[in-house]
């Protein structure tokens, strides 16, 4: 079996993320994928609205994916590809995670990311992010989890646009991209979207689908884009980089700014490596090793940053590029 792409379904309570979830599961393309749920609780109800509609269904209870449960995740993702294997289950082409809606997805990405094994059976293919088109305004600003799964998530749904107004969509999605500059946003309406949009798409890292490499940085201007507390900050140089100074940098970002930063991704050139890119990645505090691909993609070959956070330092991240990346 080659590796297995693994997709994280959040957005905050009632946003719509089963809905959609029963939806799309009827759909062709979401055959042959095994489906997590995660319920808060000791009473489980949403593995029972999609129960029928996917043949690999695990359902994880009384607790949240981001705290308390994340080992089981990690148990689960290692039985079903043992299962797989042995034929006792059929096999899958990929995993959904469901979360909770009050899950934070950094502690759920540093779970998978971190665990070397399961990581040489999976990948992290995508966070998806459902939006509540009712109530996002209010709901970002009075839940850090809900804003934390929007500046993380690689795709963000505005779902229920059915029951608001062209104009309010708009006006949501702007609100959006403050928050996630480089986030693919889609609208649905009733739980409708097509799988070809949210699956398989290799946007958390670039495990899959080459042709989408470009869709970290192609919609990413020059210069940092600010709301009221999240920042995207981005970096672009020529020249190649330092890798030693690069790394050190790196480390000191996610050292000193602490809980300022939610997410860092990055393409570079490095004068140690020449003809190779480093792909860049870390979540929070955590920064992981650099993947090396033979090649750009596209031809764009300057290297480039993007910073995403709450109340970024963006002085100090200059500052500290300028003295230790730039040979």
């Amino acid at each position: 079996m080659s590796k297995i792409p693994v997709t994280i379904l959040t957005g905050f309570l009632g946003s719509g993320k089963t809905t959609l979830l029963s939806q799309a599961l009827q759909h062709p393309d979401f055959r042959e994928s095994a489906l997590i749920v995660n319920e808060f609780g000791k009473i489980s109800i949403d593995h029972l609205l999609v129960a029928d509609l996917a043949e690999n269904i695990i359902e994880l209870r009384d607790g949240c994916l981001c705290c308390s449960i994340r080992g089981d995740l990690v148990m689960t993702l290692r039985d079903l590809h043992r299962k797989a294997y042995l034929g006792e289950i059929p096999k899958f082409k990929r995993v959904i995670v469901e979360t909770t809606g009050i899950a934070d997805p950094i502690p759920l990405i540093h779970t998978l990311m971190a665990n070397q094994p399961i990581m040489s059976v999976y990948f992290l293919d995508a966070v998806v992010t459902v939006v509540d088109g009712l109530s996002a305004g209010s709901v970002l600003s009075e839940h850090e989890s809900a804003a934390n799964q929007v500046a993380l998530g690689d795709i963000l749904i505005i779902s229920k646009t059915d029951m608001i107004t062209s104009h309010e969509t708009e006006e949501l999605a702007t609100l959006l991209r403050s928050r996630n500059l480089s986030a693919e946003i889609l609208n649905s309406a009733q739980g409708d979207i097509e799988p070809r949009l949210i699956l398989d798409r290799g946007l958390f890292q670039f495990d899959s689908l080459k042709a989408q490499k470009e869709r970290w940085f192609a919609k990413t201007p020059e210069g940092t884009t600010h709301s009221d507390e999240y920042v995207t900050h981005v970096i672009l140089h020529v020249q190649p980089l330092s890798l030693a100074g690069t790394g050190v940098f790196l480390n000191r970002i996610v050292n000193e700014l602490d809980d300022q930063i939610l997410r860092i991704k990055g393409l570079a050139e490095f004068t140690q490596k020449p003809g190779a890119v480093g792909v860049v990645h870390a979540v929070q505090n955590k920064f992981y090793p650099i993947l090396w691909i033979d090649h750009w993609p596209d031809d764009d070959h300057r290297s480039r940053f993007v910073f995403i956070g709450r109340h970024l330092d963006t002085e100090r991240i200059d500052e500290l590029f300028a003295s230790l990346c730039v040979d």
